[in-house]
Order: structure tokens, then sequence, then C-alpha cells
């Protein structure tokens, strides 16, 4: 595995606000505590293309992000396991970017919008993107690769996300949302530079052992940087938190924050719809706002 460079880490944050709200993929009883430890931020060298939006120009867009085909194979939650060593994981990534499977419902090009759209978990309207998302997105997930805060782009490592909404812009704006306009909050709030996309990174390393941290410095440096967050801008910087009452160090709830749970997924795959640039060479991914789904019939749940 690659040797990661040595980093200088400066502190960042003295204190984001009170978070409220709970995702259901962990849980953490530090909610008061999580930056005690102080989030970070890394002094590092600017990406070679910050400006860049990931997201293919609107006369490509047709071809690179065709509407999914019903017979288009789906990436499942029985597709990953939890535990998998950094070489285990290296090798399932190049297997799933190879593969035909890719995110269920998908962001794909809807000619009668003329935009790039996500297909919603509920009934409504498809919500359209552009480039403040893919921009921001592309640009989070090449700083953690340049940063080694993640290796590889799929679930079981940087694969979904989270956002973090400012309690005053909460409360002000986007708690007045009715049901029925869940497509417009989803456009305004992934277009918004006040709010930060937060990440789990290293999701299914096997970073314990007994339940407590396995003494290796990848493996370490990995758990020590698994929670990142970026604002929905251009140039954005990470900032690393910690939650030092959690064994693998996940944190789920930021003070001063409205943790909204329902982020995105989003997954490398060789014909995805968008691109970002690791070590010279170029990858394409694809963004859904589905959760993984369980294989129909199968019965099976991250196996």
């Amino acid at each position: 595995m690659r040797r990661k460079k040595a980093l200088e880490i400066s502190a960042l944050l003295a204190a984001l606000f009170l978070a409220a709200a709970v995702d259901g993929r962990a849980s953490s009883p530090a909610a008061a505590q999580l930056l005690d430890s102080a989030g970070q931020t890394a002094a590092a060298p600017e990406s070679s293309s910050p400006g860049s939006t990931g997201a293919p120009a609107p006369g490509e867009s047709a071809a690179l992000c065709e509407r999914p085909a019903a017979s288009e194979e789906i990436i499942y939650q029985s597709d990953f396991r939890w535990d998998y060593t950094l070489p285990e994981m290296s090798a399932r990534f190049e297997e799933m970017y190879a593969s035909p499977k890719r995110l269920d419902k998908r962001a794909y090009w809807d000619k009668t919008a003329k935009s790039l759209v996500l297909p919603p978990g509920y009934e409504g309207a498809p919500v359209k993107i552009g480039p403040p998302l893919t921009q921001a997105l592309r640009r989070h997930i090449e700083r953690a690769l340049e940063l080694g805060y993640a290796d590889y782009i799929f679930f079981p490592d940087m694969g979904h996300s989270h956002l973090l909404i400012p309690d005053a812009l909460w409360k002000s704006k986007y708690s007045k949302y009715e049901v029925s306009e869940n497509s417009r909050l989803y456009e305004d709030m992934l277009s918004d530079p006040a709010i930060q996309i937060f990440y789990h990174t290293a999701e299914q390393l096997k970073m314990l052992q007994d339940n407590q941290p396995i003494n290796d410095p990848q493996v370490l440096f990995r758990r020590a940087n698994r929670n990142i967050a970026g604002p929905i801008k251009p140039g954005a910087e990470l900032t690393v938190l910690q939650n030092p009452e959690s064994a693998a160090n996940t944190v789920n709830e930021v003070p001063g924050y409205r943790w909204w749970g329902g982020g995105f997924n989003f997954s490398a795959q060789k014909d995805g719809c968008f691109a970002y640039t690791h070590k010279g060479k170029t990858y394409r991914f694809d963004i859904s706002l589905q959760d993984l789904p369980m294989k129909p019939g199968s019965g099976e749940d991250w196996q």
C-alpha cells in the first residue's frame, strides 16, 4: 500500500454549535464533546484543478450521463462486507470499478429539464443538480485522496455523505419547507455554500480488534481522519473532526449544525457520469440520493 506523506496538522475548529437529528447508520453519546480534541484541517498544496466542475459540459451530458436503462445492473448492499483489510479493499475497489454495476437511481441528464437530475427516494420531481455540487464533490474527493483521508471512492471507504446545516440557517430557511417541496429543498441545500458536506471514510475498513484500535500506522491514520467535512464551494478545504468516545472514531453530530442524515451516495465506476483525478489518472463516478438497496428476495443485509 502507498506510504502516507507526513502531514502538518493545524487546529481549526474552536466550537461549532449544537446538533439536532440522528443518522441511523451510527450513534455517539459524545455530542457535546465531539470537538474537545479539536477538528483539524491540513495545510497542503492546492489541488491542480480546484476550478473543475467534475461534471460533463452540457453538450457532453447526454452521452456521458444517459438515463439508466431498466436492465442496468445496480450495486447492492451484499456486494460488500464489513472488516476489509486495506489490501482486500483495494482489490474489491478494482473489481467494482470494472464491473457493469452502478448506483441505483443514479444522476442522469434530463433532456426535458436540460439539467442533470437525481431521482428522489420519495414521491416528487427529480432533483436538479449543477456545478455547485459537482464541483465541490470533485474537490472533496480529490483532496481526501491527496491527503490520505480516503483511498477508494465506493461505499466501503468514501462513498456516502450527510449534510451539516448551520442551526441559524436551518431555523430561518430550511425548516420552513413543506414536505411537498422536498425536491426544491434538496436543490437549494445541494447548492448552498453555507452547508457542509460530511463524509465518513474507512466505512468498512477493519480498524478494531477486540474493540481496540489496530496498532498499524496506516490503519491508525485512517481511523484518526475518517470524519471529514467541506463546504459546497469550488476551492473548499476539508476539516477533520474527532469523537474520542467512539472506538471507531465515528462522529454523527456536530455542535452548531443540524445533522441531515439523508445525504447522497457516490461510487466510482468506469462509465460514470462524473470525473475526478488522482495521481494523474482520471476516474469516473456516479451520484445517487438512494442508499444501497438489498438484493430483492435475498434477505441479505450487509453481508
